[in-house]
């Protein structure tokens, strides 16, 4: 039903959720699990301490996408995991079309209500615009 799954990590709990489902639907489903992390472009201006800012963050990112490639790889579930930069909604919309994702699996970060209405959330950007279906994790 799903052989590629997209999951979207972002380093909240919510996130970590997100992934222990996936894991569990990888397994029943016989899935491949492609795991994300974006480096968000909110980072402003060109100046090196925003490019070593840019650099620190892919870093702490690759260190966690490897503690979950072990639990991946423990579970016996193929995993290929990227850091991106650039905006979150977009770039796994986009992933997602192009990589020909079955999924996108995410967690959410619990904004309240006010602040999503004002701008809004990656998962609910995710959900309008995704070419594939969307579980969100909370």
């Amino acid at each position: 039903m799903f052989s590629r799954i997209l999951v979207a990590i972002d380093g909240s709990e919510s996130a970590k959720k997100a992934f222990e489902e996936s894991i569990y639907l990888a397994q029943k489903c016989n899935s491949k699990l492609d795991l994300v992390h974006v480096v968000s472009c909110e980072l402003g201006g060109d100046s090196a301490t925003t490019f070593e800012l840019i650099g620190e963050l892919r870093t702490k990112a690759e260190k966690m996408l490897d503690e979950y490639k072990i639990q991946a790889a423990q579970n016996n579930v193929p995993i290929e995991t990227m850091v991106i930069q650039g905006d979150p909604a977009q770039v796994i919309i986009e992933l997602a079309k192009t990589k020909r994702h079955d999924l996108i699996i995410m967690g959410t970060r619990g904004k309240s209500a006010f602040q999503e209405l004002l701008i809004g959330s990656v998962s609910q950007k995710v959900m309008h615009h995704a070419s594939c279906p969307v579980m969100v994790v909370r």
